[in-house]
């Protein structure tokens, strides 16, 4: 299945990296390393920093996360019931910072970081663009639209390396695998079959009747697409701040 994003915030891995150094906010809050109670404090940090997120951070490079913008996706059609290749642009990205964070876990020897969060609402505000078949039936239309993610659980798995600047070590994500598991999902697209009321209605009652189905079919799609902006975002803390101030007791 192809997927393809384009965010301003995206590709500033290391193809671009910030090489200003930076300090965590001290709101952010710092774990020992050494502390039995390591994972419930990066769980809870991790929780308390995305909620700080809802502002913008410019000393971490990054703008407000709620919402976040992303210029262009683009999901590619599935092997199933889900022939048709999906495009947006314009993005606007509303609910990931009311995110809960369910579990964390530091694998430092490994620079590996592991977390599970819920998002009590997900949603995507954008132009759209789709043509193929859904379920056999024919779909094609263009205009705005929003889809909406309730409750879902997110599995985040982020693979780092080691990086040496000026003497002190960051961390650089090369890897962040995402899993996304709704509870419910709700589409509303304006303007299918040009702008054909009866069939538009129809085509969306079949989509939201069937969202699971659907969903499954494309999910690699969208979850690829959701760990490269989160990896973009990642970077962008990790770049700038050394991992000695992100943990204590390195």
């Amino acid at each position: 299945m192809g997927f393809c994003v384009k965010a301003s915030l995206l590709f500033v891995t290391f193809l671009g990296v910030v090489t200003d150094a930076a300090k965590l906010p001290s709101s952010f809050g710092r774990c020992s390393l050494k502390s039995p109670d390591l994972d419930e404090c990066f769980k809870n940090n991790t929780e308390r920093a995305v909620r700080l997120l809802k502002t913008a951070t410019p000393e971490l490079g990054l703008g407000s996360l709620d919402p976040l913008d992303i210029p262009e996706l683009t999901i590619g059609e599935g092997t199933g019931p889900v022939h048709v290749t999906q495009k947006f642009k314009n993005i606007k990205l509303y609910g990931l910072t009311e995110s809960k964070s369910l579990m964390g876990h530091v694998d430092i020897p490994n620079r590996i970081l592991y977390t599970t969060s819920i998002t009590p609402y997900l949603r995507l505000d954008g132009d759209y663009s789709l043509k193929g078949k859904v379920m056999l039936l024919p779909i094609y239309g263009e205009g705005k639209c929003n889809i909406t993610l309730i409750n879902t659980h997110i599995n985040h798995t982020i693979y780092a390396e080691s990086v040496e600047k000026k003497g002190k070590e960051y961390w650089h994500f090369y890897n962040y695998t995402v899993t996304l598991r709704p509870e419910k999902m709700i589409y509303e697209f304006e303007n299918l079959f040009n702008g054909d009321k009866k069939l538009g209605d129809q085509i969306l009652s079949v989509l939201n009747d069937n969202w699971s189905e659907l969903f499954t079919d494309v999910r690699d799609g969208y979850e690829k697409s959701f760990g490269l902006i989160f990896q973009g975002l990642g970077n962008r803390v990790f770049s700038r701040v050394a991992l000695e101030d992100i943990f204590l007791d390195v």
